[in-house]
């Protein structure tokens, strides 16, 4: 029926049909909103005359009013979606729909309510999504099949609706449902709650009294008040609400894990419920640095106007990700107590692990007026402080510690983003490289560590302003994009690795976007005694993705590679090539670069015993 253009209907075309079974009239792409001609033309009909008999009555944007005069004593299956419809049938003209199984009448907008379905006891899919004319439902507390219940969109309903005390899932967003009343308490089976972007402004206590529910989300309601949560509530969403405090004591009786405030009217926090992990108060009007659990892993705070924070070990305790984009910080410290007072290692040094646990993923990004970043973890995976253009001091902590580079909590990939950061001192940017090259040198370790072994992508990426190659940590250096360098002759008995660190300097101003970038090192190795060269590639892509500013400059890059430590096969010589692509360029808009010139270049060679006695060289 989707091929043909119009078909003009007539009141009676299905009189006399007595076997048939099912009508199945598709449209495609009716339910997300593509606008079709009308296929079916009903020359103004109210309704049309339906076989009692039929099972499968499927009619996508059905033209009329109502199905009066139809008995659906043997229909099975009723959709109509994107109908024109107002009204199914009248409630006195049939209680015999015990074969009832599905009704899905999502899309008509013009249909005002449900009949009752005190006959339907089999039913057990009822989809009524974006019925905007839809006001309330009738009692379906004794439908004791009911698996799905559809009702999102349905703008106008106003009343909370009765369902099956066992009924698991129930979402009403986008509603005009102001109360969550007290009869709530008799879902006893109810696992998730969802009604954001509605009315809602009171929950009943009596919430408080089920067992089984997990989720609930109210996010975007005029609420003022937190509501009483039930101890088993794992995840709660009051985002873009009215709410101005959270306190939650040891003696909530609750099992929340997660609590997301984003964006509501929160100035007061006070949280010490041990079984919160994520907590996000993004965009909320704090002012200070909340008090928040020893337990908590994930903290969002971006947007937010507190301007200094301390981060003791108590609350580094467990926190793993603390995210502070946008706000307004000016200072963050981490005071973490050193474990052990071994001597500080360089890039080829592998030792035991003696680090806490810290958090390992922080985002300072775009926030103009940081100007201090202390004693930062030494070993995080992810920091990213693209944008801070007041930032000049950035230092890490525990910098005698050792990571296990086998320890399954070590992460294998590295971010440090420190782009448009152009201000920083001069003994910043050499703690960011002493930084980098540390966390290089137990990736190495682990590559090493893991040679036969399938192990996964390991790599560091780190950048920051500047057009100086550090002679200190890079031996081998060129003011182009090659360089040939010189490889130590092994003096051991044994066999070892080769391990290349790399280090960029390019101008990224004609680049739109870093996630774009490809940094491709194409090396060569070159054994002389025998006269073999074997040729190698290793490539980068920016972890961030990043369409509100440009990196304007000249930027240091230092990357690493697991594909960058080579067995040594008593090579004598190596050579690099490097380039930077864009790969999305446009050559018709011509506004970006194709490719990104390399102005320097320089490699550090680390030389790592396969079964190490002594220290390492370099």
């Amino acid at each position: 029926m989707s091929q043909i253009d119009n078909l003009r209907l007539d009141r009676s075309i299905f009189e006399g049909m007595i076997n048939l079974r099912v009508i199945f009239f598709y449209t495609p792409g009716t339910f997300w909103g593509e606008r079709s001609a009308e296929k079916l033309l009903e020359d103004q009909l109210d309704s049309v005359s339906l076989p009692d008999e039929l099972r499968y009555l499927c009619w996508d944007k059905y033209p009329f009013k109502s199905l009066s005069g139809f008995n659906p004593k043997n229909l099975v299956v009723l959709k109509l979606v994107c109908g024109h419809i107002e009204h199914l049938w009248n409630d006195d003209d049939h209680q015999s729909l015990v074969n009832l199984r599905e009704i899905d009448v999502s899309g008509c907008k013009k249909l005002r309510r449900i009949p009752s379905l005190l006959g339907a006891i089999n039913l057990e899919i009822l989809h009524c999504r974006c019925c905007e004319s839809l006001v309330e439902l009738p009692c379906l507390g004794h439908l004791v099949s009911l698996k799905k219940l559809g009702l999102a969109g349905c703008n106008n309903l106003k009343t909370f609706p009765e369902v099956p005390k066992h009924f698991p899932i129930l979402e009403l967003h986008r509603s005009k449902i102001e109360e969550v009343p007290a009869s709530i308490e008799h879902m006893v089976g109810l696992r998730k709650l969802c009604l954001k972007n509605s009315n809602v402004n009171i929950v009943s206590r009596n919430i408080s009294k089920l067992e089984s529910l997990s989720d609930m989300e109210l996010s975007n309601c005029p609420m003022v008040e937190f509501p009483e949560i039930p101890r088993s509530l794992i995840n709660l969403n009051l985002s873009q609400t009215q709410i101005e405090e959270v306190c939650l004591s040891l003696d909530t009786p609750s099992n929340l894990q997660s609590l997301n405030m984003s964006g509501s009217r929160v100035k007061i926090v006070s949280i010490k419920m041990e079984s919160l992990r994520d907590l996000n108060l993004s965009h909320c009007p704090i002012m200070e640095f909340p008090e928040i659990p020893r337990c908590l892993r994930e903290l969002d705070l971006s947007g937010t106007q507190i301007k200094e924070a301390t981060l003791s070990l108590d609350s580094l305790n467990n926190l793993q990700t603390l995210t502070m984009s946008f706000s307004s910080i000016q200072k963050l410290q981490c005071n973490i107590i050193p474990f052990g007072s071994r001597e500080i290692p360089t890039v080829d040094v592998s030792s035991q692990i003696l680090i806490s646990e810290t958090i390992d993923w922080l985002e300072m990004d775009h926030c103009e007026s940081l100007k201090l970043l202390s004693e930062l973890p030494p070993y995080m995976e992810f920091l990213d402080a693209r944008g801070c253009t007041s930032l000049e001091k950035v230092s890490f902590a525990d910098k005698n510690s050792f990571l296990d580079p086998l320890d399954d909590d070590v992460v294998d990939e590295c971010g440090m983003f420190f782009s448009n950061c152009i201000s920083l001192n001069q003994d910043s940017i050499d703690n960011i490289e002493a930084n980098a090259m540390l966390k290089i040198g137990y990736l190495a370790e682990k590559v090493r560590l893991t040679w036969d072994d399938a192990f996964s992508r390991i790599e560091l990426f780190c950048c920051f302003p500047g057009n100086k190659i550090s002679a200190n940590k890079f031996e081998y250096q060129s003011m182009s994009s090659s360089l040939v360098l010189k490889i130590a002759p092994n003096g051991s008995s044994g066999s070892r690795f080769l391990a290349f660190s790399i280090c960029l300097v390019a101008d990224f101003t004609r680049c739109y976007r870093h996630e774009s970038l490809r940094f491709i090192c194409k090396y060569q190795l070159t054994t002389a005694s025998v006269g073999v060269n074997e040729k190698f590639t290793s490539d980068w892509s920016s972890f961030v993705e990043d369409e509100t500013e440009r990196c304007t400059g000249d930027h240091v890059l230092i990357l690493f590679k697991e594909d960058m430590v080579i067995k040594d096969e008593d090579y004598e010589e190596a050579s690099f090539e490097f380039n930077i692509q864009n790969f999305i360029y446009n050559e018709e808009e011509k506004i970006e670069d194709e490719y990104i010139k390399v102005k320097k270049c320089g490699v550090h060679v680390s030389y790592m015993d396969e079964e190490p006695s002594t220290t390492p060289t370099t």
